[in-house]
């Protein structure tokens, strides 16, 4: 079936709206660094995986996030995304602006 995106792992700095969550495939920090390699409490913490980038002018990266968490999985978005770029993998979920 998939993981469904859950909103509250969602992070957006300005730019790039980035998820924080667990999923099938996801690693972490630990993982990622050797426990060695990375801050003490950073270890357990995921990856945080790629959603898309807002560089110029409209940025929607809300009613990204509500479209993602009600319609698609996380492997499914990522999967899609990682073969097409971000807007025209929303476009193939049936993501329209409004």
């Amino acid at each position: 079936m998939g993981t469904r995106f859950n909103k509250a792992d969602f992070t957006w700095d300005g730019m790039y709206l980035m998820y924080a969550g667990a999923y099938v495939g996801s690693k972490t920090f630990g993982e990622v660094h050797g426990v060695d390699g990375c801050h003490p409490t950073r270890v357990d913490c995921m990856v945080p995986a790629f959603i898309a980038r807002f560089k110029y002018g409209y940025k929607p990266w809300k009613t990204w996030v509500n479209f993602l968490v009600k319609n698609v999985t996380v492997e499914q978005y990522l999967a899609l995304a990682s073969e097409i770029h971000p807007k025209p993998a929303m476009r193939a979920l049936g993501y329209t602006r409004t």
